[in-house]
């Protein structure tokens, strides 16, 4: 996002008509808007997809398929091995056929990957799951350009900030709603599917729909003088990058310290958000000391508590840095940490061993408790945040001359973890899972401190030597493009 400032406290300053901004100004807050509700829409269906998938798959057993307890992972191993590829060429895209096309592209998308499971087959599975990963790059790069075309030096934080509400309460609907459904039930009929699916399918429609409502580009007598415009005439918010620059103006970076001493944040919170989107949700519903009827709607109503620690996360945080600009990101991510770290050991002594690979009646160190489950929910979702709003801050700031390429090169690396995570939870049990997440957690928060002091000495860091690449508005989209 600092890119995104300094791009815009660079243009010419040009006096306009006060009218003129005002009335351009409520036009892009209403595309503003409506971009939040089309990815609360979206994702609501598709987070509440990849939260419950591996219950789903492992309930469905007929002539036609036959699933497994550890099938949705591989699902999502998938997913995310595409998402990290597909990183590399949706700007080119993006650019090519503007960021409204684009993300009606990506909705399509999200429809299809959820349409699958109404009818449960292999091959239509792991198909979904490619489109869902090239229409998830596409679609989150195509934000950041409209965001920024919607936007000025003036608005840009506010405008941020509607959108991410938004966004951040897709958490909650789905999986609010598959809590109601699967109350009290101890297997999920295929009506249920038919039901739940089919509803997440109608969500993901309307998420379309609404794209089609965006108004772009801008009319002619509203056209801000000073907006970014390709020399091709071409208005998208995004400079033209071939794949082949895309890839080396990210890679360069690795040749600086900086980059790999963050290497293992990058990877952290590829590795946290896998366990608490689906593997922590799926062992939830796997446990059946919960009680009858009791552990599946638990994975519905634990994603609903996950969101509510994001939201309440970013809240506090976001208050923390109005209050106290002064006290730095490295104490906000010394208390996520802290609060991952209660929540692991939470989860060890709760949660059965076993838990992760299929039905179990196994106790943990204690008895399953509904309550601490759902406590540990709320603080892996808190402590999510962040990680994240200082990672990004921290990006943000110290390559604000050319931040794509870094964030770039985040999504990539973190789309590989999340891939290589999905594909060791399908053999590693709980307790190999958690002590992976407490060695890379106490990694990230050791190197994330000493960088984040290094650079708040010299404000500074040396840039990897080689052709500078273009500046482009699409850090925005590869910012908060984490729908696991």
């Amino acid at each position: 996002m600092a890119g995104m400032y300094a791009e815009i406290e660079a243009e010419m300053d040009v006096v306009e008509n006060p009218d003129v901004v005002a009335a351009r100004r409520r036009f892009q807050l209403r595309n503003i808007v409506l971009v939040g509700v089309v990815f609360m829409l979206l994702s609501s269906a598709s987070q509440t997809c990849s939260t419950v998938e591996t219950i789903v798959i492992d309930s469905v057993h007929d002539q036609y398929f036959n699933g497994t307890s550890t099938m949705g992972y591989n699902l999502l191993a998938v997913l995310n091995g595409v998402i990290a590829s597909s990183v590399w060429i949706s700007q080119t895209v993006v650019s090519n056929i503007g960021p409204k096309n684009a993300m009606l592209v990506g909705g399509v998308c999200y429809f299809v990957f959820v349409s699958t499971f109404i009818r449960p087959l292999a091959g239509t599975l792991y198909g979904g799951a490619v489109i869902l990963g090239i229409g998830q790059a596409m679609l989150w790069t195509a934000e950041g350009s409209f965001l920024s075309l919607n936007s000025d030096k003036e608005t840009i934080g506010r405008h941020s900030t509607i959108f991410w509400a938004l966004y951040q309460t897709s958490l909650l609907w789905g999986n609010l709603f598959f809590f109601y459904e699967m109350h009290g039930q101890d297997t999920i009929a295929d009506e249920t599917r038919y039901w739940i699916f089919g509803s997440l399918m109608v969500l993901a429609a309307a998420g379309v729909l609404v794209i089609l409502t965006l108004k772009y580009p801008l009319p002619k007598e509203l056209l801000n003088p000073r907006a970014t415009i390709q020399s091709d005439g071409n208005q998208t918010g995004v400079k033209s990058r071939t794949f082949l620059q895309s890839i080396g103006s990210s890679f360069r970076l690795l040749r600086t310290r900086p980059i790999w001493m963050m290497m293992s944040t990058f990877m952290y919170i590829a590795l946290e958000q896998t366990f608490w989107s689906n593997v922590y949700q799926s062992s939830l519903g796997y446990t059946k000391q919960f009680g009858p009827g009791v552990s599946e709607s638990l994975v519905g109503l634990s994603g609903v508590c996950v969101g509510c620690g994001e939201i309440l996360g970013s809240f506090v945080y976001g208050l923390v840095d109005k209050r106290f600009p002064r006290l730095g990101r490295d104490p906000v991510v010394v208390s996520g940490y802290l609060l991952h770290m209660i929540a692991f050991f939470l989860v060890f002594v709760n949660i059965p061993n076993d838990a992760p690979l299929g039905d179990t009646f196994s106790e943990a160190i204690i008895h399953p408790n509904y309550s601490l489950a759902l406590l540990c929910s709320v603080l892996l979702g808190f402590g999510d945040s962040a990680f994240n709003i200082q990672l990004y801050s921290f990006l943000g700031d110290a390559y604000s001359s050319d931040s794509v390429p870094v964030f770039a090169l985040f999504q990539f690396v973190w789309g590989l973890t999340c891939c290589g995570a999905f594909f060791y939870s399908t053999v590693l049990s709980l307790q190999y899972q958690l002590i992976i997440l407490v060695v890379m957690g106490s990694l990230s928060m050791t190197t994330f401190s000493k960088i984040e002091w290094e650079f708040r000495r010299t404000r500074s860091f040396v840039a990897p030597s080689g052709p500078r690449p273009h500046r482009s508005a699409e850090e925005e989209g590869l910012l908060h493009s984490h729908d696991s």
